[in-house]
């Protein structure tokens, strides 16, 4: 599980990632609006899971708290292909080596060994960009 920091649903941005249901989800949509004389303003939150691309709608008021991840970016290179969408992959600043996974479609096939990468930790190590030396 990453680092958790906790702030008001009204901060939140289109962009911004949200930890919900022990998952990162990205926000996609972001729309607020006030209920009524007596009533707090509420936001209509369209949210993507990370991991496994649902999505899926929230509305919370907007002053109520809501969990956002630390997303950790680390530098890597990869040292050996485990599957399809797994591979073994070299920190480049501590040069401790862990398993990432590619979830992005595009990206299966096109990494290699000894290619430069940009990995998210979010609980789970994702590789979300390869790059060309």
């Amino acid at each position: 599980m990453p680092e958790i920091q906790v702030k008001k649903v009204v901060d939140l941005k289109k962009g911004s990632y949200v930890w919900y249901n022990n998952e990162a989800w990205e926000v996609l949509e972001m729309e607020t609006a006030k209920t009524g004389k007596h009533g707090s303003a509420k936001a209509r939150i369209v949210i993507r899971s990370i991991i496994s691309g649902k999505t899926t709608e929230l509305v919370k008021p907007t002053q109520d708290p809501i969990e956002v991840p630390i997303i950790n970016k680390i530098r890597g290179q990869v040292i050996a292909k485990v599957s399809d969408i797994q591979y073994t992959v070299m920190n480049l600043d501590t040069y401790e080596t862990f398993d990432a996974k590619i979830l992005d479609d595009d990206m299966k096939g096109r990494i290699q060994e000894g290619q430069k990468v940009l990995v998210w930790d979010i609980g789970e190590k994702i590789i979300v960009q390869g790059f060309k030396e």
